[in-house]
């Protein structure tokens, strides 16, 4: 779209990334521009013939097509929906947005109500868009509160990972923000989290709220492309949610895993591939050196949800390191090993200042403090629980850093001792090493951890809070019982809501539900296509919640009758059936549904300055009830598609009514009734031709949906094997399931046998494109959706009777492997289980080389059935001994003739 648009200038807030960085693009900051003494109001010379927009079609037939919208379509446009629209008269109304905002709807949904004094809310679409990122408690004045993991490997065992993944479904539905991994190599401590992206993954995979982070991912030991594509899955995963924070190393011997990186070039490698993984994960290409020397550019695959990647400098409590994190405009991660919350609070002073220096808004970024975990109901049980667990937990640490001791920040550094490397816990005797971790325990427990009660936690998030600090990570896995670990999980998370004030104006945290949304800003508006209010339909919360809405809009595909009822079931609301192309600026007919509507709802009346026509190939007028393409015209018909020239002089027409203007041809097949409503058939690209018969899938979905427990149906041609073309109907239902032999039996009411889908298959819920329509490239191929089998019968059924005897049972086996069945009885007939002219002759070559080598083609038409086909064998059979009979009496007559008379015959 960028490429096609020629741009020349983007205007962005300062919050947001440009989508393209060239130097033939200028990029205007909108805060600045306003903040400029050069701002001034801007004079248009703009007419009604220039162009106002380009908006892109789906892409459902192809390369998205950018069409070109001038300002006399959408003021059309607008004074169309002023009379088709209700509003009213008291109060104000709101419009809840749920549609793609890069689908045309938008131009009514954003424009047209903004304009005319609408409310409007608009729903994250976190199937299909990048989400934004989540509102965060610190926003909201509070506190935010994540999980951190980082425990010691008790050795080889069951259920290693549980108190990680349970723990992650709680928090993800109690207000909790984030999960921190960890990465650790080579020892017990922190043992379990040898890389973030693996312990991530999991995590992703099952939860919906919470993002997904690295705590920390040491960047020294990675190649940073490696880092970007492993957590590029993890975005992919989890939508968006993934965060990194990154740390030096501080282990001589991990460094084996990429030695050049080693200390003291740590440091200096962290910060230098910060900013290539940023690169990356925009995707810009970045060269390396190959092998041999030459250089090679890459961009990393999977390409991530998000725009910008979430990033943390991990910090032991070095000021240098604050600085270089503001510098980076990276958030910062530490903890309370080794210093104390004033002393934290000093270096978050500087991390603050050095920001600002730098130009950027302190506000937005963050600092996330770790804190060792435990709550209870009394401070002394938690502390008599958590005692050894935090003890051992500290040998462990002690017994990896070695001479190292005084690196690793659990342990204050002793007085006198200038070097890491001054003092070796190797000389300490096992009294004075448990001495030391006692108090270590001690003042862990009593100044530094999160732990106690309810109030002893939400004093600490008070005093941590003061020093500056936005998130509290909270390390639970530090070796307490996993069973107590998640029973501590209830307290934490009442100090989780105790800390963070509610906000009226918004709706419940991580809850952007449709029903939410209606509920919370009593919505009196709504749009959507058939496909998403289905789907809105499956939710209890969101059909309770339509019964507030005064006004439902549905549009972008064919309204049936079926989903007309279920929305009566649970609304008063008016519905109003819109229909129109983008080619024609959004909505060009609608039609307000009265009463009860059998089939397809009717396209309704254009609206202003806007001529519907059904025409034949020749563009001429089509009689009364005979079928005939749609063409569209007046001022809704917009200029033509961008830089398309054969195709918009393909499908915008003179015409041929008007003394000028053109039409727009829409593909669609359509009829006018007696009451000159016209009814919507299908589309002439979904024309098909299927064994010589020309057929209009749309008719078949439009009968489908006319049975009374048929919610939606969908009709496609697969051909999923070469040369076997078959019609498949996806059925959902509103109830019970549905039996094969039921949706035939209706089909057959009003439609001829050749236009019989081969295969019925039942779909919870269909899958949907970006614009909320049925992805039909997505229906699930006949055989992997089972259909389950029925509770109900809507129909008498024919009894099912097993093949009996080796010959009904090798006839029904044939059925099957031609059929692709699970099932065939005696009474089953070959058609109407899916069979053509083509499978009837693979049958046929079968059962003939197999069983019956006298069968012929024609015995397959004549006795479809398995009975009627052993029947037919056993009688071929029959008279062919008889056959045989007179053949050998015959055969006998001759040979004593010729005795007798001395000579043969023959």
């Amino acid at each position: 779209m960028i490429e096609d648009s020629g741009l020349g200038l983007i205007l962005c807030g300062r919050d947001l990334t440009p989508p393209v960085k060239s130097r033939d693009i200028g990029i205007v900051v909108i805060e600045d521009a306003l903040a400029s003494d050069d701002a001034a109001a801007a004079h248009s010379d703009v007419s009604a013939d220039h162009l106002a927009y380009v908006i892109y079609t789906s892409g459902s037939t192809g390369r998205p097509k950018g069409v070109m919208v001038e300002h006399r379509n959408a003021i059309n446009f607008f004074a169309g929906m002023d009379g088709r629209v209700q509003r009213s008269s008291e109060g104000q109304d709101v419009w809840l947005a749920v549609t793609s905002l890069s689908f045309d709807i938008s131009v009514l949904e954003l424009f047209w109500t903004l304009s005319h004094g609408f409310k409007v809310v608009i729903q994250t679409d976190r199937r299909h868009a990048a989400p934004a990122a989540r509102r965060s408690a610190r926003q909201k004045g509070g506190t935010d509160f994540s999980l951190f993991f980082w425990g010691n490997d008790d050795g080889p065992g069951p259920r290693k990972y549980e108190l990680l993944l349970e723990s992650a479904r709680y928090a993800d539905s109690r207000g909790f923000r984030a999960v921190w991994t960890p990465e650790r190599h080579f020892h017990a401590f922190g043992g379990p989290y040898p890389n973030p992206s693996v312990t991530g993954a999991a995590v992703a995979a099952i939860t919906k709220n919470l993002d997904i982070r690295a705590g920390s991912c040491v960047l020294p030991l990675h190649h940073p492309a490696r880092v970007v594509e492993e957590w590029s899955v993890i975005d992919n995963i989890c939508n968006g949610r993934a965060g990194l924070a990154f740390a030096s190393g501080w282990m001589p011997e991990d460094f084996l895993l990429r030695p050049e990186n080693a200390p003291p070039d740590n440091k200096t490698a962290m910060l230098r591939d910060i900013e290539t993984v940023r690169r990356l994960w925009r995707g810009e290409p970045v060269k390396f050196t190959a092998p041999g020397g030459k250089e090679v550019s890459v961009v990393t695959q999977p390409r991530p949800v998000s725009k910008e990647l979430p990033i943390w400098v991990t910090t032991a409590g070095n000021p240098d390191t604050y600085r270089d994190a503001a510098r980076l405009g990276a958030n910062v991660l530490t903890h309370l090993l080794g210093q104390s919350i004033a002393e934290v609070g000093e270096k978050v002073a500087i991390y603050r200042q050095t920001l600002a220096e730098t130009g950027r808004n302190p506000a937005d970024y963050t600092v996330t403090l770790m804190l060792h975990t435990l709550l209870g109901e009394d401070k002394e049980q938690v502390r008599d629980i958590a005692r050894e667990p935090m003890k051992a937990y500290l040998r462990s640490a002690v017994a990896l850093i070695k001479q190292y001791a005084w690196a690793f920040p659990a342990f204050k550094k002793p007085t006198g001792a200038a070097k890491a490397m001054d003092v070796d816990l190797q000389t300490l005797d096992p009294e004075e090493l448990d001495a030391i971790i006692e108090f270590a325990f001690l003042r862990y427990f009593d100044d530094s951890g999160l732990f106690g009660t309810v109030d002893d936690a939400l004093a600490r998030v008070e005093q941590i809070k003061a020093i500056g600090v936005d998130e509290i990570a909270c390390l639970i896995d530090f070796g307490v019982p996993a069973a107590a670990a998640m029973t501590a999980l209830e307290p934490l998370a009442t100090v989780v809501a105790a800390a963070n004030p509610t906000i009226d104006d918004a709706p419940a945290e991580g809850d952007f539900s449709v029903g939410n949304l209606i509920r919370h800003h009593r919505v009196t508006h709504l749009q959507f296509t058939p496909s998403m209010a289905a789907m809105i339909l499956m939710d209890d919360g969101a059909r309770q919640a339509l019964a507030g809405v005064r006004h439902l809009f549905i549009g972008g595909e064919a309204l049936q009758s079926a989903l007309v009822r279920e929305l009566r079931s649970v609304t008063d609301a008016t519905i109003e059936n819109m229909y129109g192309p983008t080619e024609t600026t959004v909505w060009s007919s609608t039609m307000t549904v009265d009463g009860q509507v059998d089939g397809v709802v009717p396209l309704g009346t254009p609206i202003a300055n806007t001529q519907l026509y059904v025409l034949d190939q020749a563009l001429r007028p089509v009689p009364t009830g005979q079928p005939g393409e749609l063409f569209i015209g007046g001022d809704g018909v917009t200029r033509g598609y961008l830089e398309r020239p054969d195709l918009t002089s393909e499908r915008f027409v003179p015409n041929p009514f008007t003394l000028s203007g053109r039409m727009y041809r829409t593909g669609d097949l359509v009829r006018r009734d007696e009451n000159g409503a016209i009814q919507f058939i299908g589309r002439v690209d979904h024309q098909v031709k299927v064994r010589g018969y020309r057929i209009e899938l749309g008719e078949i979905e439009a009968h489908l949906a006319t049975h009374p427990t048929v919610a939606e149906a969908v009709v496609v041609v697969r051909e999923d094997e070469p040369n076997d073309v078959r019609i498949v109907a996806y059925v959902r239902p509103s109830g019970a399931a549905i039996s094969d032999e039921a949706l035939r039996a209706h089909v057959r009411e009003r439609l001829p046998d050749y236009m019989m889908p081969a295969h019925f298959v039942t779909v919870q819920k269909f899958p949907l494109t970006p614009n909320a329509k049925v992805d039909r490239a997505r229906l699930p191929r006949p055989g992997t959706s089972h259909s389950p089998q029925p509770k109900t019968k809507s129909f008498p059924e024919q009894a099912f009777v097993s093949p009996v005897g080796d010959a009904a049972q090798h006839i029904a086996d044939a059925f099957k492997r031609v059929l692709g069945c699970e099932r065939v009885g005696m009474n089953d007939n070959f058609f109407n289980l899916g069979g053509h002219s083509l499978l009837a002759v693979q049958l046929h070559r079968d059962l003939k080389s197999s069983l019956a080598s006298e069968l012929t083609i024609t015995d397959i038409y004549r006795f479809p059935t398995v009975a009627g086909l052993l029947s037919r064998v056993s009688d071929r059979g029959a008279a062919n001994a008889k056959l045989g009979q007179v053949a050998d009496r015959a055969a006998a007559r001759r040979n004593a003739l010729a005795a007798r008379t001395g000579r043969r015959v023959s």
